[in-house]
Formats: structure tokens, C-alpha cells, sequence
């Protein structure tokens, strides 16, 4: 059961972002970075750059 108020994977590695989540996740509506969140949620490599062309944390640019 994941937590409606936070930023979570679901089961097609797609990132939510609920509405109901802290404003500071709301990159749309001058939140943090989606990068910012990303590193924040600590996710893995393919589900960073499913959402994000800057290149992953540590990879060679």
C-alpha cells in the first residue's frame, strides 16, 4: 500500500505525483526540480530516465 500524499513508482514505473502531496513536489507549479525529487526518492537509473533527459547522478556526461 504506498502512501496517497507522496511521490511513488506505480507498477508501470511510471512516477505519481498525487495532488495531495507537499507543494514542494509540484515541479509544474514552481516545486522543486523533478530532479531534485527523483534524487530525493532516491530512484534507480531506468526510472530516472524514463522521466527526465538530464543525465543520472555519477554517469559520465
Amino acid at each position: 500500500m504506498t502512501n496517497k500524499g507522496i511521490p511513488y513508482i506505480d507498477h508501470t514505473g511510471t512516477m505519481i505525483i498525487p495532488f495531495s502531496a507537499d507543494k514542494k513536489y509540484h515541479f509544474w507549479n514552481g516545486g522543486q526540480p523533478l530532479s531534485d525529487t527523483l534524487l530525493e526518492l532516491n530512484m534507480p537509473e531506468d526510472i530516472w530516465s524514463k522521466h527526465i533527459e538530464k543525465p543520472y547522478p555519477g554517469d559520465a556526461v
